[in-house]
């Protein structure tokens, strides 16, 4: 796929106001995800070509991943209307569709259950200066079936990222911290940015640690790896949920973009 021009993201969404789900609804209902793809999927079909496709065709279709990090990520990522980056290239950070603001009921209560998870539920979408990108992960993991032991219910990314150093150095294997060079993503995984970069792959544990606590400061879930392309849904972007489209090379690992200080990866072997 040539970079320089977006690939094509076909989106068909009835713009309704989204169903709200608490916390505990939506844990409740995932056992029969399923069932809830078939009824999103048929859902989104009927909306028809609408005014908000960019051109007829096949994009990457709204088939939800069958990772289950993945998928429960994808499902906030439609609650929230479907927002859109592509990166790289000329185009680098082009909006191809805007989503529900995160200010708007009843998604700032929704933001409120994401930080509920690291023990905040005070917090929602409309208090100022806290950026709950962090938060919208540890949701999410604790959504699909991760116990807090494998993964903390923190709404800071260095935090969360440094204790998941802590708990390889001690033997674990749920989850596996790899420099961007080093590793393929696949859906479930997290693709972060940090300002040091991948610095700290070539420190001493210690040094490690700091600047993976200290630096970090974005995390997006992966849904797909298709085309050229890593599609990761992060929450706090755009002021929404929203899936960016990172270009990777053949091997499918990331492909350093402007804009984007790729840190690591994480592996997530949970599931």
């Amino acid at each position: 796929m040539n970079v320089n021009r977006p690939p094509f993201v076909d989106v068909r969404v009835c713009r309704q106001p989204p169903v709200p789900l608490s916390s505990r609804e939506s844990g409740q209902r995932l056992p029969a995800f399923l069932l809830i793809a078939v009824f999103l999927s048929l859902t989104l079909a009927g909306c028809g070509g609408g005014g908000h496709s960019r051109s007829a065709g096949p994009g990457y279709s709204d088939q939800p991943p069958t990772n289950r990090t993945a998928y429960v990520a994808w499902a906030e990522w439609s609650r929230f209307g479907r927002s859109t980056v592509v990166w790289g290239g000329q185009t680098n950070g082009y909006v191809n569709r805007n989503g529900y603001s995160e200010r708007s009921e009843p998604l700032s209560s929704r933001v409120g259950d994401y930080w509920g998870s690291c023990g905040h539920p005070e917090w929602n979408g409309n208090t100022s200066g806290r950026p709950w990108s962090g938060a919208f992960v540890a949701w999410v993991m604790s959504h699909s079936g991760v116990s807090a032991g494998q993964f903390p219910r923190v709404g800071r990314h260095g935090s969360y990222l440094a204790s998941l150093f802590d708990h390889e150095r001690a033997g674990s294997t749920a989850f596996l911290l790899h420099g961007p060079h080093e590793y393929s993503p696949k859906p479930g995984d997290l693709v972060c940015t940090g300002s040091a970069g991948p610095s700290w792959r070539f420190s001493d544990p210690r040094t490690a640690r700091r600047r993976i606590d200290a630096t970090a400061n974005h995390c997006d879930v992966v849904a797909y790896v298709r085309s050229g392309y890593v599609y990761a849904i992060g929450g706090n972007v755009k002021d929404s949920v929203t899936m960016s489209l990172y270009p990777a090379d053949r091997r499918g690992r990331l492909i350093p973009t402007a804009g984007r200080q790729w840190m690591m990866v994480v592996e997530n072997r949970v599931n």
